[in-house]
């Protein structure tokens, strides 16, 4: 016998889920991504299209890139305070999926 409880709503909701369509080939000046977690946090960003990406925790330095088909395709950055990224890419329109959620 199933039992319906209905959608929890008490509590914070300590996750974080989005796809994003990267257009720019330069970083804008407000970030693409905005988590919204205090403290640390584990979260992954996958570059789901079929050009590379480049990311920035900073809007101006370059800290990394997402080639597809390699193993930095799908990142994973565990214990890490952050709530802004930049995105970029020169091969036209991609899609980067992040996720991310508190460690406890």
């Amino acid at each position: 016998m199933a039992i319906n409880l209905g959608h929890i709503t008490q509590g914070k909701d300590t996750n974080f889920f989005q796809k994003v369509t990267i257009n720019s080939a330069a970083f804008k000046s407000n970030c693409d991504i905005y988590i919204n977690i205090r403290g640390t946090c584990s979260f992954t960003m996958i570059n789901e299209g079929l050009g590379t990406i480049e990311y920035s925790f900073n809007g101006s330095t370059l800290h990394g890139d997402m080639i597809p088909g390699t193993p930095t395709e799908a990142l994973f950055f565990d214990n890490r305070v952050v709530s802004k990224i930049w995105f970029r890419t020169a091969a036209g329109p991609n899609i980067v999926r992040i996720e991310a959620w508190a460690r406890s």
